[in-house]
């Protein structure tokens, strides 16, 4: 039979050179210049995720991250999302085993606005009852979907063989009874817990910034530190 073609060689690699400072608050920041485009990425890592569930609360992590950006204590769903798409930039949240993100990219004199949506959304999330009903009832149709996947379950199945009771071995999204169970009190204990200047890391994909980072995430999430001081 006919072999595949050799491999060609490894090439290379130069990791681009980067800026680190801890905030007098503990929030880590890494500033990574990035001069091809004239955009900014704007990425908070909290290190927390469904690992740090409560033990009979499973999906708390992974509804309150997707809880960030569907309304704040100062703005609607709609006016965050108004606020993103009327400068052409790019906003997520998600969640992981370990880790919940929140991005976003816009271009580089969106800037200011960019880090103070990314500040409100993360420090001030309102966790509203109707928003919080709206996302359990999509939790409970994609729990029925992936219920149904083969591969979803043997996944499952392999987890919990290997991890056990441990938080790696339980699903991250939750099960039907365990969504049922959440409540807003477990959401605003989850943030006020995890979402702190010393437990997260806030990481700046920049181009050519002159100005400095404002002091929106003051107090919390500390940023008044200029750019050129990082």
């Amino acid at each position: 039979s006919e072999r595949p073609p050799k491999p060609l060689p490894a090439r290379g690699f130069t990791f681009p050179s980067y800026d680190t400072r801890t905030l007098p608050n503990g929030l880590q920041v890494v500033v990574v210049p990035h001069h091809e485009q004239p955009a900014v990425t704007l990425q908070l890592l909290v290190r927390a995720g469904s690992a740090q569930d409560p033990a009979d609360r499973a999906g708390v992590a992974g509804m309150a991250a997707a809880l960030l950006d569907q309304g704040t204590t100062g703005r609607a769903a709609r006016e965050i999302a108004d606020a993103i798409d009327s400068i052409g930039g790019t906003l997520e949240v998600l969640t992981g085993t370990d880790l919940t993100f929140a991005r976003v990219a816009v271009m580089k004199d969106s800037f200011g606005v960019a880090l103070e949506l990314l500040s409100d959304i993360c420090r001030n999330p309102a966790f509203s009852d109707d928003e919080m009903t709206r996302q359990r009832q999509q939790l409970r149709s994609a729990l029925r979907v992936t219920y149904d996947d083969p591969d979803h379950v043997a996944d499952a199945v392999f987890k919990r063989v290997v991890y056990g009771s441990h938080p790696y071995g339980l699903p991250g999204s939750g099960t039907p009874a365990s969504i049922e169970r959440i409540t807003r009190d477990d959401l605003v204990r989850f943030h006020e817990r995890y979402f702190v200047p010393n437990n997260s890391l806030l990481a700046v994909v920049e181009y050519r910034l002159t100005g400095g980072l404002p002091g929106a995430f003051d107090s919390r999430v500390d940023t008044s530190i200029a750019l050129s001081n990082l």
